[in-house]
């Protein structure tokens, strides 16, 4: 009988991506402990991504549901808000399509979660080599002596040593690719800002508003170990814009996003 935190909804960002998407559903399928379900927060991906997530609806032991929207552009703000409005669960541990989970990473987010925090979490790095190779093999059983890691210590996990951690503070690594909060929070600052065009900057503005609302940052170091996938960096050809948009939030304590979630709560 599989074990459930019943509590938590993993929504996993994905565009046009199937070869990843593929070794990150197969790195929760071997989970310790499942999320009350799966929700793939999809910003207009093909047929492919359609079909397989299709197939893997099938054998995914907790309920797995394809979120998606047209291809328009670059849109993760309302593709995750639009996702994270379909979750039932009362805590939310977002990661992005490229991030490979060891198999205590839910259980490990379920006892990160506390009341007054949110939690951002590291990955090792897998080269583009061994990136490639894994998504050929469709081999997601990467671990500690993995060939290719980067920054493998991010994969040491001990649980009786995470109390030393302090929290974290600033804007320093805190990226959408790997965090947790409630849903709640997520609603009371309204959810990510779509005002956002193009890659950069909507993470660190979400964290920020987190802190205006007073919540505090921990860090998962020494659990929810994660592996990051290879690939080309983004372009920033919007950075400018929305570094301004992050610096106005900082200077003036906003708290909501403008353009957020409640367009799609009901």
């Amino acid at each position: 009988m599989i074990k459930i935190a019943p509590e938590i909804s993993l929504v996993i960002t994905t565009y046009n991506s199937p070869a990843f998407l593929e070794l990150v559903l197969k790195s929760v399928l071997r989970q310790h402990v499942f999320p009350l379900e799966v929700i793939i927060a999809d910003d207009g991906s093909g047929e492919e991504t359609r079909q397989l997530i299709d197939r893997y609806r099938k054998i995914m032991p907790v309920p797995l549901i394809h979120s998606w929207i047209p291809d328009e552009g670059f849109r993760v703000a309302k593709s995750r808000n639009l996702a994270i409005s379909k979750v039932t669960g009362s805590y939310i541990v977002l990661i992005d399509g490229d991030i490979v989970v060891t198999p205590s990473f839910i259980r490990d987010h379920h006892s990160l979660m506390k009341v007054g925090q949110f939690v951002t979490g590291s990955r090792a790095r897998l080269s583009k080599n061994a990136t490639e190779e894994r998504c050929r093999t469709k081999d997601e059983a990467i671990h500690f002596w993995s060939k290719g890691l980067g920054r493998r210590l991010v994969l040491m996990r001990i649980p009786f040593m995470h109390h030393l951690i302090k929290g974290k503070t600033g804007l320093s690594h805190a990226r959408s690719c790997h965090i947790a909060f409630w849903k709640s929070d997520f609603i009371q600052v309204n959810g990510f800002e779509e005002n956002f065009e193009g890659w950069g900057y909507e993470d660190s503005e979400l964290v920020q508003r987190f802190y205006n609302i007073g919540l505090h940052r921990k860090n998962a170091k020494l659990l929810a170990c994660a592996i990051h996938l290879y690939h080309p960096e983004k372009s920033m050809d919007r950075a400018d814009k929305n570094r301004n948009m992050l610096n106005q939030t900082i200077a003036s304590g906003k708290k909501k996003a403008v353009l957020g979630i409640d367009q799609y709560m009901d």
